[in-house]
């Protein structure tokens, strides 16, 4: 009985130090200089390489997917709001891509044919549509996937927008409609009607969380109330030389030239 029972305590401790290694989770995942990173709500990290491969990891730092569309050239912008429809931009040939959750294709889109050339920048909308903001005539736009014109708003020059007209970045937040512009997100109804100025502030990108806007100034991350017109600092360390962030459900993403970093995040 007694060698049983040593067997028995021998393999309970190695299925218990093998599953501890199971979830420790990776804190950073190398890359090459000139990448950019996407990260969804599941978790998954989503790595453009200089010569625009696409590589998705998973959650626990495993690859599991990689693409390359070469021939359309730079990806400008993905957006990975929903993890199993993708959306990537190709400013170069006025091209949208729509990928499955492996990075598979599953649709291609030219905007071109809609008249549509002069794309400053481009999501996806709260009901699996398309936003795009039309340098053209300085509108914002939304498309069905079938590339016909759902809404748009009054020219941007009639709306009393200040500073120069140069949007960056689109996110739908199913209520409304938040575009970064000249360092500062202006907010939209759905229905692409102009309503205010959510932020003013001097920064390149922002995420929306519960209700926040989360953003990088400096070397600090900062989360802004709207509702409450209260900014606040978050202690947490950003890595030297990091060039741009992405959030996940409960970590952010810190891009420098040789590593993304992960880090725990919770408000």
């Amino acid at each position: 009985m007694k060698p049983f029972l040593t067997l028995l305590i021998l393999l309970l401790n190695y299925f218990d130090i093998h599953s501890q290694t199971d979830i420790i989770k990776v804190d950073s995942i190398p890359v090459s200089a000139g990448a950019s990173i996407y990260a969804d709500n599941l978790e998954n990290l989503y790595i453009v390489t200089a010569v625009n491969d696409i590589i998705k990891y998973g959650k626990d730092g495993v690859k599991l997917a990689t693409a390359n569309f070469k021939v359309l050239g730079n990806v400008s912008w993905m957006d990975v709001s929903n993890p199993f429809e993708i959306y990537v931009f190709y400013r170069d040939q006025n091209r949208l891509l729509i990928l499955d959750n492996l990075l598979n294709l599953r649709g291609d889109l030219d905007l071109e044919s809609i008249g549509v050339s002069q794309i400053a920048c481009i999501a996806r909308s709260y009901d699996n549509q398309i936003w795009i903001f039309d340098l053209a005539d300085q509108k914002l736009k939304k498309y069905s996937k079938d590339l016909k014109l759902m809404t748009e708003s009054a020219p941007w020059n009639t709306l009393g927008i200040r500073g120069k007209i140069s949007p960056l970045v689109i996110r739908d937040i199913n209520t409304s409609v938040l575009i970064l512009n000249d360092s500062s997100v202006l907010e939209f109804d759905i229905f692409a009607n102009y309503s205010k100025i959510k932020l003013r502030d001097t920064l390149n990108n922002y995420f929306y969380v519960n209700g926040q806007l989360l953003f990088l100034k400096d070397t600090s991350l900062y989360l802004y109330n709207p509702f409450a017109f209260n900014m606040k600092r978050i202690s947490i360390e950003i890595p030297a030389k990091c060039r741009q962030f992405a959030i996940g459900k409960e970590r952010l993403f810190f891009l420098t030239d040789e590593f993304v970093i992960l880090r725990p995040y919770k408000e």
